[in-house]
């Protein structure tokens, strides 16, 4: 059997998170697996045994691996980026009305998803599949986009319908893991939507199932539901099912309410915009939780004073994300990019540059349990890259310059 194809990409720099940086720089693959990585002479000289059978020069850019989006909403891109009006609920509202319902415009606003995501060196995305068809169609996409990861199934059920909802649950799991069997580049796991919507029971069961996700500590509103069952969350509840006497407070805030399953499995925790000491400890307490945060959207509904760096600091990974599309800038080139996250991180806060290379990557890598080495430049990993153009005569760190200084 022939041996698979070896192609040489050369570029002005390339630059991971896990120790490779050179200027000038290369990263020999073969087949869709990474050979070596670092200094163009280097590569040429001690990592080919023959030379390869292409060369790709890519010129005046910045070759790093691809980035991961640990949470993104892929089913509402057709919506485009709205802005924020009135109150979350009132926003929570417009999703529900405008967001696509039909099969097909399911698969064509994930589809744009994928697309926008590839374009913008998204390697690995954690999807929020809002529907049984979304799943589907990331899982076994046939237009020829490939952007692997995981799709995390939205389920719900709290109070008296709590019961019904693991129910639902496990059957549409069940049902769509044998569906995609063959779609290996997917993983298909549950997310809870949140604790105002998926009570206590539904999120153990959810990590006995797999590895989670869900929305956590997110508004203001829901640290109060959650603490004593009133406020906005539980006027909507009502609104749309009447009273339910079975929703209760926990009396405290939401990480510490759900303490119990998030030490059950590895979690994808969305946001975390509203959290305590104590909540940090109980997090750095569960080895198996990644926060993904996504600061523009953050930003975009007045969250302010992320503990991120609270959390790096305390050994929590973060990762990056972009949530939905609604919640990005309309003029930005790349929504559902990662990039423009490490942009406003470095610009608002003036982020280490590695430290945002690492939550870009490493950490979006650990948060969607992909393979050892995925998102770097090790030999052995998967071969997917980004490419950011630089200016090689800037004497600028190359990541630098991407970043904007």
């Amino acid at each position: 059997m022939d041996a698979p194809e070896t192609v040489l990409h050369v570029a002005a720099a390339v630059r991971d998170a896990a120790g490779v940086a050179a200027r000038p720089g290369a990263v020999a693959v073969q087949g869709d697996r990474i050979l070596a990585a670092g200094a163009l002479d280097d590569v040429q000289r001690h990592a080919l045994e023959r030379a390869p059978d292409r060369t790709i020069d890519h010129g005046e850019v910045l070759l790093t691996p691809a980035f991961v989006n640990a949470h993104a909403h892929l089913d509402l891109t057709a919506i485009g980026p709205r802005a924020f009006e009135g109150t979350f609920l009132d926003w929570v509202g417009m999703v529900m009305r405008e967001r696509p319902t039909s099969a097909a415009d399911i698969r064509a606003a994930v589809a744009a998803g994928l697309r926008r995501s590839q374009d913008a060196g998204v390697g690995w995305v954690g999807d929020i599949a809002g529907s049984d068809e979304a799943v589907l169609a990331r899982a076994l996409a046939d237009d020829g986009i490939r952007v692997p990861g995981v799709s995390w199934l939205e389920v719900f059920g709290i109070g008296s319908r709590t019961g019904a909802g693991i129910e639902s649950a496990e059957s549409r799991l069940a049902t769509l893991r044998a569906a995609c069997a063959g779609a290996g580049e997917v993983r298909v796991d549950l997310q809870p939507h949140a604790p105002y919507s998926a009570g206590l029971a539904l999120f153990e069961r959810a990590a006995e199932l797999g590895s989670p996700s869900t929305h956590l500590a997110e508004t203001e509103a829901e640290l109060e539901f959650v603490t004593s069952a009133s406020g906005p969350f539980r006027d909507l509840l009502t609104r749309l099912r009447g009273d339910d006497p079975m929703l209760e407070g926990a009396g405290t805030t939401p990480v510490r309410a759900f303490a119990a399953a998030l030490r059950r499995s590895t979690w994808v925790l969305a946001h975390c915009n509203y959290v305590e000491d104590a909540d940090l400890d109980v997090l750095a307490g569960c080895p198996g939780v990644v926060v993904a945060y996504c600061p523009i959207a953050s930003e975009y509904f007045g969250h302010r004073g992320h503990r991120y760096r609270d959390m790096l600091a305390r050994g929590i990974p973060v990762a990056l994300g972009t949530d939905s599309i609604l919640c990005q800038p309309p003029d930005e080139e790349f929504p559902l990019g990662i990039l423009p996250a490490c942009r406003r991180l470095r610009a608002r806060d003036g982020t280490d540059p590695g430290t945002l290379l690492t939550m870009a990557t490493v950490h979006g890598a650990h948060a969607l349990g992909l393979e050892s080495g995925a998102a770097t430049l090790a030999r052995g990993a998967p071969a997917r890259f980004a490419t950011l153009a630089i200016d090689s005569r800037d004497p600028t760190d190359p990541w630098l310059q991407c970043l904007g200084g």
